[in-house]
């Protein structure tokens, strides 16, 4: 009888490659350069100033009147951000050969508790989510947003953009396919692609206008239209400790905090906890401008 394919199948084992292939992929580099502050407490408070005291004009003898800057305090509470996996012993100790299965599930956890941060970076809204945090549509004030009317992007509206941060944009914020558009905008109308500068922050060639890093954020809406129809938000943001956005963290480690919890109480599994406390904070509204209504999504 000769060998049949069954029964060879049953003598060879299929090659099984280590890893696992990232198939969930968004990208944001606004992330890598965001600075974060450290915070002792429950919440982060700063005050901004609100009106200044006056200053006039006097004759010989006038009276000269008083009065003093006012302020406004600003609180930025430190939030919850975590998540458990549960790794059955078992598997851990029988399944392990090829992949550590632990060491594979903190890995995603770890992957899917910064793209929380993410997404709510780009989208949050404490009046949707209570636990979370305001991100960048939330954050801007009406004064420092421009209207671009359901358009396509033009330069004149980035040249606005910019203008809008009178103390100096760090970046330009924008989806992937606005910047597409962009690129296509300078071909039309310089004859040539995007040109790259090096910059130190990033460390890589990247697109610029006005000399203003361009980087990319996927996390962004792309459905602010009428009646959230195809439309999107550029975003010109600076970031420091002194007056822009930053991130916060508490406690002593600024990053995700990977905690075994011990075994599970009704099950042979050990339960893995990844947590962060953070937030985010804007000092000045001067240190964000959002250009809404654009059709490049």
């Amino acid at each position: 009888m000769p060998l049949l394919r069954e029964e060879a199948e049953k003598l060879s084992n299929n090659h099984l490659v280590s890893g696992v292939i990232d198939e969930i992929i968004e990208r944001d580099d606004l992330f890598s350069i965001l600075p974060f502050v450290g915070v002792n407490n429950k919440a982060y408070v700063y005050n901004r100033e609100k009106t200044l005291g006056g200053a006039e004009f006097l004759d010989p003898n006038d009276k000269v009147s008083e009065s003093g800057a006012t302020f406004e305090e600003v609180v930025a509470k430190l939030r919850i951000l975590a998540g458990d996996v549960d790794i059955d012993k078992f598997l851990q100790s029988t399944m392990g050969d090829t992949n550590d299965q632990m060491a594979i599930q903190i890995a995603k956890k770890a992957k899917a508790v910064a793209r929380k941060f993410h997404q709510t970076l780009a989208t949050g809204d404490v009046t949707t989510d209570a636990k979370s945090f305001d991100g960048l549509p939330k954050l801007v004030t009406a004064g420092q947003t421009i209207d671009g009317g359901a358009n396509a992007l033009t330069l004149t509206m980035l040249d606005e953009l910019l203008d809008a941060v009178p103390n100096g944009a760090d970046a330009i914020v924008m989806r992937r396919g606005t910047i597409r558009a962009y690129r296509a905008l300078l071909r039309a109308t310089y004859g040539t692609d995007a040109v790259m500068q090096q910059l130190e922050n990033f460390g890589r060639p990247m697109l610029t206008h006005n000399g203003v890093p361009i980087i990319m954020n996927e996390f962004l809406s792309g459905t602010e239209g009428a009646s959230s129809g195809a439309g999107c938000s550029i975003y010109a943001l600076r970031m420091n400790e002194v007056d822009g956005l930053h991130g916060l963290y508490g406690g002593g480690n600024a990053g995700i905090v990977v905690e075994n919890v011990g075994t599970v109480q009704d099950k042979d599994a050990t339960r893995i906890r990844l947590k962060w406390y953070t937030g985010l904070a804007l000092k000045s509204t001067k240190s964000i401008a959002r250009l809404k209504g654009i059709t490049n999504v």
